[in-house]
């Protein structure tokens, strides 16, 4: 019985994953602020002219999250037109939440939503998510649960081919 449940969460785990925004879907703007200087603004807006741009969603205690945060981290170094930012979605605690971007190292904006009803247009619901927008579409073009190393090359490709023009 246990282990028809395991199976029973992982699969509706999984269908609130896939649930989320997929490649092709257009991005709506909503405001957030900015953990380490306080402002708020639209996350649109704010990165509209870089022509490619990432956001990571995911919890202030999920160690997986700040490792997929740290790979990011290099991703935005050797592309430092890239745009990126990462939303924690399960807290409001400012100086917790810049204690580990600290702690990981993370110098692109950590972020958390100021509207309420984000989630009714990312439908992100909990779980740890990456996506990948690019300016000329600004539809998402890469969407993942999480950014395993396997994906990374397929992500790196698509920023340099958008990069490029």
């Amino acid at each position: 019985m246990k282990k028809y449940l395991i199976l029973l969460t992982s699969l509706m785990m999984t269908g609130i994953a896939q649930a989320a925004l997929q490649p092709g879907d257009h991005i709506s703007p909503y405001t957030i602020q900015n953990v380490a200087t306080g402002e708020e603004y639209c996350q649109v807006c704010r990165y509209g002219a870089k022509p490619a741009k990432l956001v990571a969603f995911g919890k202030l205690g999920d160690a997986s999250f700040w490792a997929d945060l740290v790979k990011i981290q290099a991703l935005q170094k050797a592309n430092p037109s890239m745009g990126a930012f990462a939303q924690i979605i399960d807290s409001k605690d400012l100086a917790a939440i810049k204690a580990e971007a600290t702690k990981h190292g993370i110098t692109f904006p950590v972020v958390i939503p100021v509207e309420k009803d984000w989630n009714s247009i990312y439908d992100v619901n909990g779980v740890s998510r990456v996506i990948y927008y690019a300016q000329k579409r600004n539809n998402i073009v890469w969407s993942k649960v999480g950014l395993e190393d396997k994906d990374l090359p397929e992500l790196k490709a698509q920023v340099k081919k958008d990069l490029k023009g």
